[in-house]
């Protein structure tokens, strides 16, 4: 992968998140969100990762050039679309939730809305594998634990997708045996627009859809069948469809 365009909005000492801002080429960050994120009082890092890749690769790619110009960076990062409007708070609720949350818990994610092309609410509601299966309710606007996201292997990025990687990722955690967790009073609110949110055609969507059923989801039931053939018991986790 190249190098991006890596710009320092802000960096805290002893910064509990690195926030990174992915842009393509030209984009800006909003007004909102350059106004909302200063509710929170915990300190962080902000970045931007500007670049013509997918949203995933561009913060990668972020997270790579600041490690390589940082010698120690904060444990958490928190992916952050330039058109988000944080509800109060919600960094620092987020934070709070992955201090005290088990070490099996790679991430935890908010409340969430889009407004404008797409008027939808999308509840944290706990982590079920049984719904994540089909179809992905967590954004991707979570805040992850990076050791655990380092022995994943990093953001998914193939190109291959482009569209429902935050899909992809939360079910590639789960196949390394991490889960997330909601943080239930941390909310926000993305402006939904036809290029921002659902880029391509209802045809594009479904063939992506296919592929991550395909290549995520069908490794997961067919390790979770082969379990429930070998225990005597039904494990707690087995997929119930």
């Amino acid at each position: 992968m190249s190098k991006n365009k890596i710009n320092v909005i802000k960096q805290d000492v002893n910064s509990k998140v690195l926030v990174i801002t992915p842009l393509l080429p030209g984009h800006k960050i909003s007004k909102n969100t350059k106004k909302t994120i200063k509710r929170n009082k915990i300190p962080y890092t902000w970045i931007t990762s500007e670049g013509n890749n997918n949203i995933p690769t561009n913060v990668q790619l972020g997270l790579d050039e600041f490690r390589r110009k940082n010698k120690d960076i904060p444990p958490y990062i928190l992916p952050l679309d330039r058109d988000i409007i944080l509800g109060r708070s919600m960094i620092d609720r987020m934070v709070f939730v992955l201090d005290i949350i088990p070490e099996d818990i790679a991430y935890t994610y908010a409340n969430f809305e889009f407004k404008g092309e797409i008027n939808k609410k999308f509840p944290a509601i706990p982590f079920d594998i049984n719904k994540m299966v089909f179809n992905n309710y967590i954004s991707s606007n979570s805040m992850i634990k990076i050791k655990y996201l380092d022995k994943i292997g990093g953001f998914v990025t193939d190109n291959h997708y482009k569209r429902l990687l935050d899909w992809c990722l939360w079910l590639t955690f789960y196949q390394h045996g991490y889960i997330g967790m909601p943080t239930p009073n941390a909310n926000f609110i993305a402006t939904s627009t036809k290029d921002d949110v659902s880029a391509g055609t209802v045809k594009d969507f479904e063939l992506k859809r296919t592929r991550v059923l395909e290549d995520f989801v069908k490794p997961i039931m067919q390790k979770e069948e082969a379990q429930v053939i070998s225990e005597p018991e039904p494990l707690d986790n087995v997929l119930t469809f």
